[in-house]
């Protein structure tokens, strides 16, 4: 289990808020494994980490916004366990991306390391996945965003 991913990877500071809610009940989904992977900011290496939700169904990662590779949008991949975490992935609630809001993606691709991304960033338009991101301090994205969504499973 890893809370922090972000570890010495350079990049804007990024905290993920992640609520697991049951599909048909509304309630939280407490005891559930959510494992998270995206690119660094230089787009050349993954980071992943792994957390169990509290009872009220979240789970927190300290990570950076992530870098990207060619004809892929933004994102952060999601995988929820419930039940426990079983080889073969016969576990998974859910498996997909939660994607990072295009306008805010291009202004951090003006900063220090993404701009060395020579790789053009593919553009998406909305998804049902993306997160809600805002920035720490409105005036300054260097020092960090705040990222959350909901997930709702079948337990």
């Amino acid at each position: 289990m890893r809370r922090d991913i972000a570890g010495d990877h350079p990049g804007v500071p990024l905290m993920l808020r992640i609520r697991v809610l049951g599909e048909t009940t509304g309630d939280p989904v407490g005891g559930a494994v959510l494992d998270i992977r995206h690119w660094d900011a230089l787009g050349r290496t993954q980071v992943r980490g792994a957390q169990m939700t509290d009872q009220q169904g979240y789970a927190e990662f300290r990570t950076v916004h992530p870098g990207w590779q060619a004809d892929v949008a933004v994102h952060i991949h999601a995988e929820v366990h419930v039940g426990g975490y079983l080889a073969g992935g016969r576990s998974i609630a859910h498996s997909g991306r939660l994607y990072l809001p295009e306008a805010l993606t291009a202004e951090v691709a003006q900063l220090p390391p993404y701009r060395q991304i020579r790789t053009p960033r593919a553009v998406t338009d909305e998804q049902a996945s993306t997160l809600h991101v805002v920035p720490r301090d409105r005036f300054d994205l260097v020092s960090g965003l705040l990222a959350s969504i909901v997930v709702a499973v079948t337990p």
